[in-house]
């Protein structure tokens, strides 16, 4: 399950911020699964990691943006 950042753009702050609690949830889970050796596809704790990384990005920007127009005022 790959987020597109499009997406995650239009989304709002809340709505970022819940996805990337769920996605921290199941990153845990993973790790979880991978340790007790039943996880079947190894590539998806990359993927969860690379989902949260788009997701910080996307919140970093959104408060830069923010910062921006409190300065131009």
């Amino acid at each position: 399950m790959t987020v597109d950042p499009e997406e995650l753009r239009k989304m709002e702050t809340g709505d970022l911020l819940k996805k990337l609690d769920e996605l921290k949830l199941e990153l845990i889970k993973l790790r979880v699964q991978s340790r007790m050796g039943t996880l079947k596809n190894t590539a998806s704790i990359r993927n969860t990691r690379k989902d949260i990384a788009r997701i910080l990005t996307v919140l970093s920007e959104k408060k830069k943006v923010k910062r921006e127009k409190v300065e131009n005022k």
